[in-house]
């Protein structure tokens, strides 16, 4: 049992330097559209750097599936510091956007090899509370990101949370190397030589698919344009709209956390819907919301239900697919959320070029939430997604 938490452990502070990495970068765009005068397109183009993850992340599952190595994780981790470490001598858009396809890269390799390894190492009643654990985790990374890089753009450079996140990427490399060898855990030992076409393995997950890209449209777009939207129409400093929406990822990682009572006590399905149709409503008063404490009460709500959906999905895949194709059903999972959010973000950044506000981006996303939430109420008893 404690060399099983030691791996849960090591695996989530993966999930904790991934995603806050990634989220750094994101928290500094409004201090990085003045200081590289970057349009809302260039932010847009941005976003769009996440399909590079989608491909990559398709072959790193499939990959996984057949030879499954924390290697991978590793390597994931040391990519992410390495792009990091490339942005300290980016002083344009043309170095910045190749900084941005070498961290997508990187990103690839965590989720459809650190989630599909807690998969395989958690079972039973444990699962759902390891997947609120690793999210918990990772939502944590992203808050720290939030929360110091706003500040430290601010007050010293752009460029000091670079050189934090790659430290912590590479003391996420050394711990993984350390507490993997004392459990003494082998994941080659959960791979197995029978492999289950892509085809097949779609077809069991894809009743999920326009939530999943849903999923991964609302929290790229509010990610990207929310701080935004408060510093251009709201004149909020770039340090306090971080600070907000760390509040936002706060309020998630808590109830992330606890996903494993939550689904005990609550049909998942049941979530999922309540979620989404929040999620409309919260979208569409956050392109207008200016005070602090509006903004602050829609994300309080917006946030304890937006991201139980993604361990809940999870643990819909999880129930749905066999040992030996997670890591491509988690790679085509992580590959429809990204992709969503990376053509949404496009798209949004272009029609907030042409209209000149980022607030309409979240009419966008208010469109793409209630499809989600039309198709999940609409769905017949038969094609429950209890029963995929």
């Amino acid at each position: 049992m404690a060399s099983d938490n030691r791996l849960l452990w090591a695996i989530s502070f993966h999930h904790l330097c991934n995603d806050g990495t990634l989220m750094a970068l994101i928290a500094l765009i409004p201090i990085l559209v003045n200081e590289m005068d970057l349009s809302y397109y260039d932010v847009g183009l941005l976003g769009f750097g996440l399909v590079i993850t989608v491909v990559v992340q398709y072959g790193v599952g499939r990959v996984a599936d057949r030879r499954f190595s924390k290697i991978l994780l590793e390597a994931g981790a040391g990519l992410m510091a390495s792009s990091f470490l490339l942005l300290l001598l980016v002083n344009d858009f043309a170095g910045l956007f190749a900084a941005v396809i070498a961290m997508r890269i990187g990103a690839a390799f965590y989720h459809p090899v650190g989630t599909s390894w807690i998969s395989r190492a958690f079972g039973g009643s444990r699962l759902d509370t390891a997947l609120g654990v690793q999210s918990g985790v990772g939502n944590l990374g992203v808050i720290i990101a939030w929360i110091s890089s706003g500040y430290l753009g601010e007050f010293y450079s752009w460029k000091a949370p670079c050189v934090l996140w790659a430290g912590l990427n590479l003391s996420a490399i050394a711990i993984g190397m350390l507490v993997i060898r004392e459990t003494g855990m082998k994941p080659s030992q959960f791979a197995k030589r029978e492999r289950t076409s892509s085809r097949l393995t779609f077809r069991k997950i894809g009743i999920l698919s326009i939530p999943i890209m849903t999923g991964g449209a609302l929290y790229q777009v509010t990610s990207y344009f929310g701080p935004l939207n408060l510093t251009k129409n709201g004149e909020w400093s770039a340090a306090g709209a971080d600070l907000m929406f760390a509040f936002w990822i706060a309020v998630g990682t808590i109830t992330s956390y606890y996903f494993g009572a939550i689904s005990a006590r609550f049909d998942r399905t049941w979530l999922l819907k309540l979620a989404y149709s929040v999620s409309c409503a919260s979208v569409l008063l956050l392109a207008v919301a200016n005070q602090w404490y509006f903004v602050a009460a829609i994300l309080a709500v917006y946030g304890a239900l937006l991201f139980v959906t993604y361990p809940a999905i999870f643990a819909f895949v999880i129930e749905a697919t066999s040992d030996n194709e997670r890591g491509t059903a988690f790679g085509i999972l992580f590959g429809l959320q990204l992709g969503g959010g990376a053509a949404t973000v496009y798209g949004c950044g272009a029609l907030a070029d042409v209209l000149g506000n980022p607030a309409y981006s979240f009419v966008v996303v208010f469109v793409m939430a209630s499809l989600s939430t039309v198709a999940l109420f609409s769905w017949e008893k038969g094609r429950s997604i209890k029963t995929i």
